[in-house]
Formats: structure tokens, sequence, C-alpha cells
């Protein structure tokens, strides 16, 4: 479908205004404090509103853009395709929901008031990574996404949120030297970085690769791909929930946007599939599925469990990706949806069971669903849907992403993501099992302190009812909008 150009200033107002409330957050603190969580909730519901504005527009055959000619030789640019928006609605709507459920995780605690302070900028970030034009525009975003990040990271002051953070950090600094290399080779090289082309690159060359190997790099280490995912364990356990939330279902979305637009924007499918350099992208991938999956048995931590999960999960939408497949990008495209519902929902669900209980360790909460029906509900809801039953979210993107396989000519790695799907269940099913099943005398517990706090609860409901919601619909809109823009670069 070609789209036809349309300038408009909106998509910098939908990075902006973040960043504004957070100012005015801290503004409200301290001079009239009853009007900061209006503002809070304002900083990720307005970016929500603006994009579902711009949504009809863009799906209709336009693209909206905007060149700031700042910072020369190219400048900050924004430009708003098919995925763009895909992504922006999706960083738009867990924003909220995640900016909610923080609100009602810090209730009355003046420890969270700070928080948000960081937590808006971020989302910021983020959405500016959805809506870049070029990989200049990405990087800067991209970066200041990973910096405010931080703070959160090491919120809880404890030596080990430190020690995290300071981890963290510092892959954060190896990430942005790599782009920052990345890209200026690709710009001597092409002399453009700009998204929409299908690929810059003409001629295979040792610059170009070690181009290529500092965007795996970067880009790598924010998706928490083998061997760069040592930072990724550590920081979901000592960060609070509503940070690992943010991470999970958002952040390390932008490392998997970020190498789509190096494979099928900046290198082209074309090229690289004649280089060969995607079997790289196609190993890493593989090793990251098991790898993960095979470390999540041995964390007894529920945050620590879901940090390598989502090392296995990631895995998925790189090899997608690597696969080069038509059917494979439909697939990474749906499971970057269903991933955020189904690893958000149970974030959420373990920051619930941490506030109320204190409890951490997974060997610890046998029978807790017992105290706490709902929230483990939800969880379970999610777990099935990790595992790919049908007929929840992710049971689509890995019939893609199996058919993408069979397309690419290596239907061997359908066995792999049986193997990883099995490994799924063998250690999210106890969990929830164990909740319901595993402690009978804990029946008549006293329930008192565990009653349900409503912005706890409604954004756990939400993202239960939408691992599940799409794949009944009449309609499947997210797999539906996966597929036009896959038509785009195939």
């Amino acid at each position: 479908m070609a789209q036809t150009e349309v300038v408009s200033i909106v998509p910098a107002f939908i990075v902006l205004v973040p960043l504004l409330a957070a100012c005015c957050a801290m503004l409200a603190d301290r001079y009239r404090p009853e009007l900061r969580n209006g503002f809070v909730i304002a900083g990720s519901l307005l970016p929500l509103l603006l994009v579902t504005i711009i949504y009809p527009s863009v799906v209709s055959g336009r693209y909206l853009y905007l060149l700031l000619n700042v910072l020369p030789p190219v400048g900050i640019e924004f430009r708003v395709d098919i995925l763009s928006i895909y992504m922006a609605l999706l960083f738009a709507f867990f924003s909220l929901i995640i900016t909610i459920y923080t609100l009602g995780y810090y209730r009355d605690k003046e420890e969270g008031k700070k928080f948000f302070y960081f937590l808006l900028p971020a989302i910021g970030g983020c959405m500016g990574v959805a809506l870049s034009g070029n990989m200049f525009t990405f990087f800067l975003f991209f970066e200041f996404m990973s910096l405010m990040f931080f703070p959160l990271v090491s919120y809880k002051s404890t030596p080990e949120a430190y020690a995290a953070g300071l981890k963290f950090f510092f892959m954060t600094i190896i990430a942005g030297v790599a782009l920052f290399w990345a890209m200026v080779i690709t710009y001597y090289v092409t002399g453009d970085l700009s998204f929409g082309s299908g690929g810059l690159v003409t001629t295979a060359s040792s610059l170009m690769l070690v181009a290529f190997i500092c965007y795996l790099v970067g880009f790598g280490i924010k998706s928490a791909m083998i061997p760069l995912h040592f930072w990724m364990p550590d920081a979901y356990a000592a960060a609070p929930t509503p940070a690992a939330a943010l991470s999970s279902a958002i952040m390390l979305k932008t490392g998997v946007l970020g190498l789509i637009r190096v494979f099928y924007d900046l290198y082209g499918i074309s090229f690289i599939s004649e280089a060969g350099w995607n079997y790289i992208l196609l190993v890493l991938a593989v090793v990251s599925m098991l790898y993960g999956s095979i470390c999540a048995f041995s964390q007894d931590d529920l945050n620590r469990r879901l940090a390598y999960s989502g090392i296995a999960q990631v895995g998925y939408m790189l090899l997608g990706i690597a696969l080069l497949s038509h059917l494979a990008l439909i697939g990474v495209i749906y499971h970057i949806m269903a991933h955020a519902f189904m690893k958000g929902c149970m974030f959420l669900c373990a920051g619930v069971i941490y506030v109320n209980t204190g409890k951490q360790k997974i060997s610890e909460m046998r029978g807790i669903g017992l105290q706490m029906p709902v929230t483990m509900l939800a969880f379970t809801i999610a777990v099935v849907s990790a595992v790919g039953v049908p007929p929840l979210n992710v049971f689509v993107s890995k019939w893609h992403l199996g058919l993408g396989t069979i397309e690419a000519g290596m239907p061997v790695l359908i066995l792999i993501l049986l193997i990883s799907s099995i490994l799924n269940a063998s250690y999210y099913f106890p969990i929830s099992i164990n909740a319901f099943l595993g402690c009978r005398e804990l029946k008549n517990i006293e329930r008192q302190r565990l009653r349900l706090q409503p912005l706890r609860m409604v954004p756990i409901i939400i993202l239960a009812i939408g691992a599940a919601a799409f794949t009944i619909a009449p309609v499947n809109w997210p797999l539906n909008l996966a597929r036009a823009i896959a038509e785009i670069y195939f």
C-alpha cells in the first residue's frame, strides 16, 4: 500500500507530554500535592489519546512526518508509519496501565513520590523510539530512555539495587557506544540513516559487517539477548515491580524494534539474505530461547524466574527477525503485543503478592491462591498464554513463527519452538498448581489484610483479559495490523 507524506507536529507532542507531566508533578509535589496524581495520569493518558487520534490517518495510507533541523547533518526526524503507530499504540497503552498500577503500588507512601519523576520521562523516551524517522533520532531517545530507567532500577536504595543499577548503567554505556559507531559507519558508507526506504546498503564490506555487529550488541543488550543478558535478572529482582513491568512490557521491545529497523529499513532483507549475516542473529536467538528457559528452572525468586523466561521469549522475536520470512515477521510483530500482555500481567501479579504478603520466593507461595484467588487466577491465565496454549495470544505468534521456519526452509527450528514451550510449561505450571493445591491447611487463613486494591487489581485484570480477548474476537485487530506491516517489507 503506497503511503503519502503529511507534515504533522503531533508526534513531537506525543513525546513531549510525558516530559512536561513529570515537571508538573515535581512542581505539584512542592506546591499543590493534591494535583500530582492528575498530572501523572495525564502524562500517560494524553499520549494514548493522541496516538489513537492519528491512528486512522496512518493506517489509511498516510504517514506523518516532521523534521527538526537541529543536530546536523541528520536532524531529529519523526516518521509515523504503520509499524510506528502499532508500537506507539502498544507503548502508550501499557504506559497508562503501568502508571495506574504504580499509583496503587505506592498508595499513600512518601517514598513513591519521586518514582514518577523518572517513570514519565522513560515513557517519553519509549514513545520517541517508536515514532523515530531515522536511526539518529532512534538513538537519542533510546539512550534517554535507558538513562531514565537507571534510577528506577536503583530506586529501593538497597545494596542489591545499587549493584544492579550500576551494572545496568555500564551496559547502557556499552550499548550507546556500539550504536554510535554503528551509526557513524552506516552514515559514512550510505550517506543516510532514514527509515522507510527498504534498505540503504547495497554492497557488503568489512565496515558494514562491523556496523552490523555493533547494532546487534547495542540492541541486543536492551533486548537481553544472550550473551548480553546478565544485567536483566539482577535488575528485575532489585527494582520495584512497576520498573520491572515497564522494562518487560515496553523497554525490551525497543531493542527488538531497533533490530527490525536495522534488518528491514537500514540494511534491507535482500542484502542481509545474500550476505548471510542473519545467521549470526539466528544462532543467538536459538541459544537465548533454550538458555533462558533452562536457567528459569533454578530461580526461586519469582522476578528472576520471570526475567530468565523473558530472555527466552525475546528469543522468539529475534528468531522471527533472523528468518527473513514474511510469516515469521507477522509472528514477531504479534508476539511483541502478546508478550507485553502476558509478561506484564505476571509482573504486576508478582508486585501485588509482594505488597500484600512480603513474599518473593516461589517456594513460599504454596497455597497463596487461597489467599489471593483473583491475582493468582490472572497469573495462571498469563502462564497458559506464555506456554502457547490456544486460543491465547502467544499461540498465534508461535503458530506464525512455526510457519515462518517452514517458509524460510528451516523446519527443524519447529523442534526448538516445541522444546522451549515444554520448558515454559515445566517451570510455570507448578507455580499455579502449588498456589491453589499445594497447601490445603491454608483454607481457613485470615484474609482481611489481603483485600483487593482497585488501582492494583484493575490493571492486572485488564492484562489478563487482553491475553485472550483478541483471539476470540470476531476480528483480530493486532494480527491484521501485523499482516499489514509485513506486507510493506515483502
